[in-house]
């Protein structure tokens, strides 16, 4: 898929302001995207949609399939019929500069209790319609991740593979006695899960007729603590106990000693392509249904992934296993057609065979400024380097900001930067979101926090750590009409107005 010449933001959901703790699918979203189109701006990129894993982090989630249901908006509930304006939570009780993810998951948690429980005793047939409806179209992933979600709070959040093993191992009269007794419990995920879905359409339909697209993610690989592997654990290279095989990461670059490992359980792709990648074709069919592009996180693991030995502390024992490539997406496109990706492939020890597979779909691989400016000499992500079909960056939502990006380079390299850009310190921040503006890339897409000129409080992410992440939020009034004129004059000037 080529892209037409657009520009847009980086932001996820829970970053958006309002009262009640948590960006969500309320008003605030709606005005945001007000916000990109007053600026000319054709696109609004997300985080994952799926529910928080350890750390609140977005990428760890307990299913691929399942939505995040502490975005669900509170006000909509009132509106639905479903809770009171007198159960609302008090806005003084949150921060408006941060998610505190702790007291949103109570707050959020009971809101949805009690609106399950209202629900049951009085609701609209319609509404009553309608979650049948859901239920019975999701079914494949919905009825696995309920069990999955109340399971996980009989055993206090224990990981799957210490549960009972009648359980662990899915042993079917275990799962259907298990099934019974927790039947309220599986009814209020499967609301709660309704309940996200239904204003999400409602959110995209809103967003979409203001000519703004949502560009989602879908992360690569999955947590092992997940319905997902938990439900299928044929699709993964586990034993017979539900232990992992094989563990993610990467090696250690050229020349260096120390590579990531990152232990995710590894697919078993012979098994996959038994039944056609079925797996594969349904998720990317329902993230398709939910948004109008996909960014995929490490594409490259589609066309090999590096499989270290469980219990390794180093990569550097791994080995390269080669994935379905191309094989995959030709199935996709044959089913699903059109393929309206974006793809981050930045593994250097597979990137010429991984750009084979983007150029034969046309699919725009992501590059980022950061990185263009590093280096001693131009690279794959210098504004000179970068080809026409791609996605530039300034950073992504593992980066610093830009502005404490610069803050921690050398005195000689911030010189070099400011001299390439032509601006002073001061306008370091806008200097990067003109350049990638300005660039050849058919999309630029920078974090709201970089026209904002925000420094590293406000960064989303710092890989590896796990407390205090993911929490930034924007507030209202940072929306100004002088930003908006800015990244409008940036749009005109790029050649990325609207159409």
């Amino acid at each position: 898929m080529k892209l037409s010449r657009n520009a847009g933001i980086l932001l996820h959901i829970t970053s958006l302001p309002g009262p009640y703790g948590i960006g969500d699918l309320g008003e605030e979203g709606r005005r945001f995207a007000d916000f990109l189109a007053g600026s000319g701006l054709k696109l609004w990129q997300i985080l994952p949609l799926n529910p928080l894993g350890s750390g609140n982090c977005p990428y760890s989630s307990s299913s691929a399939f399942a939505g995040n249901p502490l975005l669900v908006n509170p006000k909509v509930l009132v509106k639905d019929g479903l809770i009171k304006s007198a159960n609302l939570p008090r806005p003084s009780g949150f921060s408006p500069g941060r998610v505190d993810f702790h007291k949103v998951i109570r707050t959020r948690r009971r809101l949805l209790d009690l609106a399950r429980r209202n629900f049951q005793r009085d609701s609209d047939p319609v509404l009553i319609k309608a979650f049948r409806i859901f239920c019975r179209k999701n079914s494949f992933w919905l009825d696995d991740y309920a069990l999955f979600v109340a399971l996980k709070g009989r055993y206090k959040g224990g990981a799957w593979f210490k549960w009972p093993a009648p359980i662990a191992g899915r042993e079917e009269a275990a799962l259907n006695s298990a099934a019974r007794e927790l039947g309220e419990e599986i009814e209020t995920v499967k609301f709660s899960q309704f309940l996200f879905f239904r204003q999400w359409a409602d959110f995209r339909e809103e967003v979409n007729r203001r000519g703004v697209k949502i560009v989602g993610d879908i992360p690569f690989f999955v947590n092992q603590d997940s319905a997902d592997v938990w439900a299928g654990r044929r699709l993964f290279l586990l034993d017979k106990r539900g232990r992992r095989t094989a563990i993610s990461g990467v090696p250690p670059p050229k020349g260096g000693k120390i590579g990531q490992v990152w232990g995710n359980p590894l697919y078993d792709w012979k098994e996959m392509e038994r039944d056609g990648y079925e797996w594969w074709l349904a998720r990317f069919k329902l993230v398709l249904s939910l948004v109008d592009i996909v960014r995929i996180d490490h594409f490259s693991g589609f066309y090999a992934c590096w499989h270290i030995p469980p219990k390794t502390p180093s990569s550097t024992k791994g080995e390269w296993v080669k994935g379905p490539g191309a094989k995959l997406f030709r199935l996709i496109k044959r089913e699903l057609g059109e393929l309206p990706i974006i793809a981050e492939a930045l593994e250097p020890d597979l990137q010429k065979p991984v750009d084979r597979i983007m150029k034969e779909f046309k699919i725009p691989g992501v590059r980022e400024l950061q990185f263009g400016l590093e280096g001693s000499k131009p690279g794959y992500h210098h504004p000179d380097k970068i080809p026409v079909n791609s996605a530039y960056y300034t950073g992504l939502h593992d980066n610093d900001t830009s502005l404490g990006w610069y803050r921690k380079l050398s005195p000689k390299r911030k010189k070099r930067v400011l001299k390439y850009l032509g601006v002073k310190a001061r306008d370091i921040s806008m200097g990067m979101v003109r350049e990638v503006f300005n660039s050849v890339a058919d999309t630029a897409i920078v974090p709201l926090q970089d026209p904002l000129r925000l420094g590293s409080p406000a960064r989303m992410n710092i890989p590896g750590r796990a407390r205090g992440q993911w929490e930034w939020r924007f507030e209202e009034e940072d929306l100004t009409d002088s930003l908006a004129g800015d990244l409008a004059s940036l749009v005109l000037e790029s050649g990325r107005q609207l159409k």
